[in-house]
């Protein structure tokens, strides 16, 4: 091997790394900007992640301002829920002692012969009284029936101590609902405008911050910070320069592996920048067809336009630079039938040839594999269609 074709070997190597350098980050970043596109179609891909940052730090910091507002709302839900026990326990002791003293009276009118007042099974503390009044002031009347009422009267004065322990305890559970009221009103008021700062970035702002952060801080020196606000298409077209690169240093590699064929630097700066150029002008007619104009024959010009994902750009890219010289015959051949087919076929080749037309495509791949003396590669395959550089 002489030292230029080795030399030739390592500078393609070097491109290659390159160009494989360049394409994962390009790629990485135009795929974020897919993914953020669909989560937020307003934004068109387009994110400023000082303006994502900004709205990070607002938010921590309303949510530190809600967090002592959580803990005193679940501590006053806690206290209510015991006060409301306590209010209830208090209030079942209560009805159940104005049902005792209901029992007791009724029994003391009985042993004194006397009809039950109307409306004896409601309670109501004056009633009780009147009709212990009557019973008491019946002459004939039993030991029994004086100590009954007797005993009546001491629960009527405890039931009124009772109902008015019952104040307090309704006033407490009256304030703490009104805390956690109020601690709940606070919570989403800022429950509100922390949804609607995260709103702006769809419906899950974590993610999208989460793969922001990560894109910056896998890409070296930071530059991810910078490519991921450059407009979607112009990332896109950066995209399938890159990948028209690949594509030609994936053709310049076996034409390079066969050892008849002669590469030299300007062969290899000529194929690439041929594969960008050509992944460029294949790229436009792609998104020109998609847009509803009829590049391809029989192509429907009412269909919609439509934005190419990330893989469709690199696939795009990658066989434009593979192919060339075969992809600059064909958008010549479909401009011609664009425009009508008018032209003579003779005069074309010969416009064509003059001008660089197909012309030069054909001929160039002819001399090439005329001027090459291939030797068929241990695997019996052939270098990639298009012609040999070299």
């Amino acid at each position: 091997m002489t030292f230029h074709r080795w030399f030739a070997g390592f500078f393609l190597l070097i491109l290659m790394v390159v160009a494989l350098f360049a394409n994962s980050i390009l790629f990485s970043v135009r795929s974020f900007q897919d993914n953020y596109a669909h989560l937020v179609p307003q934004s068109g891909g387009v994110l400023r992640l000082e303006e994502l940052q900004s709205v990070y730090s607002e938010v921590e910091a309303l949510e530190r301002q809600t967090a002592p507002e959580r803990g005193a709302a679940a501590q006053a839900g806690v206290q209510a829920a015991a006060a409301q026990r306590d209010l209830d326990k208090a209030r079942d002791e209560l009805a159940g002692l104005q049902s005792q003293i209901l029992t007791l009276t009724s029994d003391l009118e009985t042993a004194a012969a006397l009809t039950p007042a109307a409306g004896a099974g409601a309670f109501d503390a004056a009633d009780v009284a009147q009709r212990l009044d009557r019973i008491a002031a019946q002459r004939a009347r039993a030991p029994q029936v004086r100590d009954g009422v007797i005993a009546v009267r001491e629960n009527l004065t405890k039931l009124a101590d009772a109902e008015l322990a019952l104040r307090p305890k309704e006033a407490e559970l009256a304030r703490l609902e009104a805390e956690k009221r109020r601690a709940a009103e606070f919570i989403r008021t800022s429950q509100m405008a922390i949804d609607g700062l995260k709103g702006q970035y769809g419906s899950d702002f974590q993610r999208v911050r989460n793969e922001a952060h990560a894109l910056v801080a896998s890409t070296p020196f930071g530059i991810g910070s910078q490519i991921v606000e450059m407009h979607p298409t112009f990332l896109s077209t950066m995209l399938v320069l890159i990948m028209g690169a690949l594509g030609a240093l994936l053709y310049l590699f076996p034409a390079y592996l066969n050892r008849d064929n002669r590469i030299f630097f300007a062969d290899i700066v000529v194929r690439l920048v041929f594969g960008m150029v050509v992944a460029l002008a294949f790229y436009i007619v792609a998104n020109a067809t998609l847009a509803g104009f009829a590049f391809v024959p029989g192509g429907d010009t009412g269909t919609a336009g439509a934005s190419l994902n990330p893989f469709t750009v690199s696939l795009l890219g990658i066989i434009a630079g593979i192919m060339a010289d075969d992809i600059a015959s064909w958008i010549l051949k479909r401009g011609r039938e664009l425009l009508g087919g008018g032209f003579d076929t003779g005069a074309a080749r010969s416009s064509g040839r003059a001008a660089g037309g197909a012309g030069p495509y054909a001929d160039a791949a002819r001399d090439a594999r005329s001027t090459a003396r291939p030797s068929a590669p241990a695997s019996g395959d052939s270098p990639p269609r298009g012609g040999v550089v070299g």
